[in-house]
């Protein structure tokens, strides 16, 4: 039973983040940003500046590489030189990290559910001033005029508390260990993972899932023959390094709080665990889905409201993605469970995410344009680029 509870806990923590990460990932659609602009309205209101990167197909072919490379130096850290001042350094690294990650995952949570800004919006007022000429010639500081009165300020919010909500959950977890806390500051790196990166095309996307497909079966079934018996690089490192790089969910806890109740001997927790590249990877491809179902519904249904937080539109292809998404994670707990062994979970997801896909763009007869479709949701729209040129 307690299995169970882990392996549907796991399952359950990987959709959601991949969830939310996507449509935190939203922009808002080039057309209303172009019909913003026309109204005098403010095109970019609340978007986050530098808040992703996008990643080619050039940079999707290098990843299995540059992933390789990472993995297995940290596998030879872990066997030669010290672990405990290896763990020490990481997590180090990894609370400097989360200190920044979780807070930004926050605010977007909020702006999500409050389907704005974090502070209402005030409206510009204009106020008359009246200073010496002195004063004013030797003072002065030269101002855009103001051509709209009634344009919004967007005020940004204060940022402090939120900081110090992040500082002090590392804090407290880098004192502890706690296993929740790890499986905070994990999701919280999952779905920033998801923001960050965003894929251009699916073309980048196919590429990038079919890359990783053949790491991860590498790294999990073809490494421990390179390494001369034991475990994996994969699983070596999964289990060696005690950081945010993973979720965990005790497969024992029904034991352990059993015993812990009758006053016996207290069982040491045994971890079921989910990397996060089996998060964010799928997750980025994902988020992408729908995006494209975003950019569909904002040409068919234009309009003013139709900004990054209006989510009442159709989305098979998120839907189907994201269902294939837990199909194949599902999957994955399943043969792990039946044959008692680490599974490479991208062997499963890469192939259900990017069929999923493939198999919705056939039934709607759009699969020359999810092919052609390029992602422009993050850069300017055609009129601020005409409007700068």
């Amino acid at each position: 039973m307690s299995e169970f509870l882990a392996y549907g806990t796991l399952l359950g923590t990987a959709s959601a983040c991949v969830a939310v990460g996507s449509f935190a990932s939203l922009h808002t659609p080039i057309k209303t940003r172009e019909l913003r602009k026309n109204a005098g309205l403010d095109e970019n209101l609340d978007e986050e500046e530098g808040q992703s990167q996008s990643l080619s197909s050039g940079n999707a072919y290098m990843f299995p590489i540059i992933g390789s490379a990472v993995l297995f130096s940290m596998y030879l850290a872990f066997k030669y030189l010290d672990k405990k001042m290896i763990n020490m350094l990481l997590n180090f690294y990894f609370a400097m990290a989360g200190a920044f990650a979780i807070p930004t995952v926050l605010e977007h949570l909020v702006k999500v559910v409050r389907g704005g800004t974090s502070l209402p919006q005030l409206d510009r007022m204009l106020l008359r001033l009246h200073i010496p000429y002195p004063t004013w010639k030797s003072q002065r500081n030269v101002a855009p005029p103001i051509t709209n009165a009634s344009k919004p300020i967007n005020m940004p919010s204060n940022h402090i508390t939120i900081d110090l909500l992040g500082f002090l959950i590392m804090g407290t977890y880098l004192y502890t260990r706690s296993w929740l806390l790890t499986d905070f500051v994990a999701v919280c790196f999952a779905i920033q993972g998801i923001i960050i990166i965003t894929l251009d095309t699916f073309q980048t996307g196919f590429i990038l899932l079919a890359g990783l497909f053949f790491y991860d079966i590498f790294w999990v079934f073809g490494s421990a023959k390179l390494v001369k018996g034991g475990p994996s690089v994969m699983v070596s490192v999964a289990t060696n390094f005690d950081g945010p790089i993973k979720i965990l969910f005790p497969k024992n806890l029904l034991e352990v709080y059993k015993a812990w109740s009758w006053s016996a001997s207290v069982p040491k927790l045994a971890f079921a665990l989910l990397g996060l590249g089996d998060i964010v990877i799928p997750g980025v491809f994902v988020a992408l889905a729908l995006r494209f179902d975003q950019m569909h519904a904002s040409k068919t249904s234009p309009g003013l409201h139709f900004t990054r937080f209006f989510l009442k539109f159709p989305k098979p292809y998120f839907t189907a993605c994201l269902t294939a998404y837990v199909g194949g994670l599902l999957t994955t707990i399943t043969v792990m469970h039946v044959f008692g062994a680490a599974q490479p979970a991208l062997l499963y997801l890469s192939p259900a995410c990017a069929i999923s896909v493939l198999i919705v763009a056939l039934q709607r007869g759009e699969l020359s344009e999810l092919w052609s479709w390029v992602d422009h949701t993050t850069e300017p729209s055609p009129v601020e680029k005409a409007k700068t040129t």
